[in-house]
């Protein structure tokens, strides 16, 4: 009984798609995008494009794992040998993918990658064994297109066998180029805009669309921490500052845990190194946590989380203690430097009191202010 010539082919494309839940059951924190895309082959008699579909499974250490397959858009016809079916190429590939900096999660922007797999592709009629298996490696990017979707280009070098591109009698690799579009669904989902309250929609802001931490969700001690805070609104930036008379940031933070009985080292780097480890993601900080951001790769500033997409600091750029909202222009410079975020709470001051003691008090380097836009 003769094939359909699309038979291999689909069936190579569901089982790349049916694999992706399979990964997904054993990884963490993981993002998942799903990516149309076509494929051209350069130099392939008319066999190009091809239009498939990839499912990307990524988690917070810049690897991820890719299936993809695709299937040429009609048939191609060598020289009218094939009279009715002719030529549908088709392929399959499994992926490991390594991005080349911030990736999901982090910063929004320019986003190369190299990857390497294996797969299976054909291009024979029907009556003939059409599978060839393969591997292949590239390079590609994405950019950031709006939201949680991105776009991207890709290289792909394929070889027909399995060796190594200098081995004796290596057939020459193929080239491949595809681009498309990429949808993150997945539950670490790139960050996307959040609507501003004021009515605008700053792009690269990174708090994601329906997150919010309201004051009434906020455990007992971060309570009274955010009210002890919102004392001092107002008191004006001074740098080195740790009293009322004026305060840097981390002079702010210590002072107001100082009173709930909790003893804070002095610096943003040190106050980075006490309490409980928390994801740096907007979407697990929590009311009275606190939030580290950095600039030229150091952390240089400290703010408390104060829930509803507010954090509440002493700030060298708004020249006071006060509150903003990331979700505006001027928020979105916090939003985007976050690096760090702990959880420290009266309830384990003896614990923080210990860890403070490591820290010598004199000679230390100060933090020096953050270089968010003038409110």
């Amino acid at each position: 009984m003769q094939r359909s010539p699309l038979a291999l082919p689909v069936a190579s494309v569901a089982a790349c798609v049916l694999a992706a839940p399979v990964a997904l059951a054993s990884a963490q924190q993981s993002d998942l995008a799903v990516s149309p895309f076509i494929s051209f082959l350069p130099g392939g008699g008319g066999a190009s494009p091809l239009a498939g579909l990839a499912l990307t499974l990524g988690g917070t250490s810049g690897f991820a794992i890719r299936a993809s397959g695709n299937v040429s858009l009609e048939n191609s016809n060598t020289a009218g040998l094939i009279e009715s079916n002719g030529i549908r190429p088709w392929g399959a590939d499994a992926d490991a993918v390594l991005l080349l900096g911030r990736s999901f999660g982090g910063n929004r922007g320019l986003l190369p990658y190299v990857f390497a797999g294996i797969g299976t592709s054909g291009g024979q009629p029907a009556q003939f064994d059409a599978a060839r298996s393969n591997w292949s490696y590239g390079a590609g990017a994405s950019i950031p297109l709006a939201g949680a979707i991105d776009v991207f280009g890709e290289s792909r070098w394929r070889m027909s066998r399995f060796v190594l591109p200098s081995a004796y009698d290596a057939p020459a690799a193929t080239n491949e180029l595809r681009v498309g579009v990429t949808l993150h669904i997945g539950t670490h989902a790139r960050s996307r805009s959040a609507p501003s309250r004021d009515g605008g929609s700053p792009l690269g802001v990174l708090i994601p669309v329906g997150t919010s931490y309201p004051s009434s969700s906020a455990s007992p001690s971060a309570k009274r921490v955010i009210g002890t805070a919102e004392r001092y609104i107002g008191v004006p930036y001074k740098w080195g500052g740790t009293t009322p008379d004026g305060f840097d940031c981390s002079g702010f933070t210590q002072y107001v845990f100082a009173k709930q009985g909790v003893r804070l080292p002095r610096t943003s780097r040190q106050q980075a190194q006490v309490g409980a480890k928390v994801p740096a993601d907007w979407r697990t900080v929590a009311p009275g946590d606190l939030v580290m951001f950095e600039e030229n790769g150091r952390i240089g500033h400290v703010a408390i989380y104060a829930g509803g997409n507010r954090i509440i600091h002493a700030t060298s750029s708004g020249g006071a203690v006060r509150y903003d909202d990331l979700t505006t222009r001027r928020g979105q410079w916090f939003a985007d430097h976050m690096v760090a975020a702990r959880r420290v709470t009266p309830d384990a001051r003896g614990l923080l009191l210990d860890l403070a003691k490591g820290f010598a008090q004199l000679g230390v380097e100060l933090d020096g202010g953050d270089h968010a836009p003038k409110p």
